[in-house]
């Protein structure tokens, strides 16, 4: 297994803090998903996050709007 070096190390690190708050949010919404879809799931999405928010960027924060 090759080295990684520690600038990879963080950026791994950004991504599981991102698949965690993305885990809270899902949570929280109440939609059942069993474990491991849903940390394969935010992985997914954590790991693809520059097109996600990219296809989220025009949204308002909540909606619909009050």
């Amino acid at each position: 297994m090759a080295a990684i070096s520690k600038k990879e190390a963080d950026a791994w690190d950004r991504v599981l803090d991102a698949a965690a708050d993305l885990a809270d949010l899902i949570e929280s919404s109440q939609i059942e998903i069993d474990e491991d879809d849903l940390e394969e799931l935010t992985i997914f999405l954590a790991t693809n996050g520059y097109a996600v928010r990219n296809m989220l960027k025009h949204l308002k924060r909540s909606w619909p709007a009050d």
